[in-house]
C-alpha cells in the first residue's frame, strides 16, 4: 500500500503499526490507553482508524520526543 493510499481511507491496525514501526499489540494498547479510538468497527469487530487521528498521534509523539508535554 502506498503512502497516499494509506492516508485516503480508514486505516487497519496493521497499517497503523507499520506507519509507527510497532506491533499491532502496541496499537491495541494505545486503544486501551485512549491514545487512539477507532473511527469505525466492522460487523466482524475489526477496528479502523481515521488517518487524521493517526497523524495527530504521530505529531503528539514527535512533540513528546522533542521534550514537549505528554499527548
Amino acid at each position: 500500500m502506498s503512502i497516499p493510499e494509506i492516508w485516503s481511507s480508514p486505516l487497519r491496525p496493521g497499517d497503523v503499526a507499520e506507519v509507527f514501526g510497532v506491533t499491532t499489540s502496541t496499537v491495541n494498547a494505545w486503544v486501551r490507553e485512549g491514545r487512539l479510538s477507532p473511527v469505525l468497527v466492522t460487523p466482524g469487530g475489526h477496528r479502523r482508524f481515521a488517518p487524521g487521528q493517526v497523524q495527530d498521534l504521530m505529531a503528539a509523539m514527535n512533540h513528546q520526543e522533542e521534550g514537549g508535554d505528554q499527548p
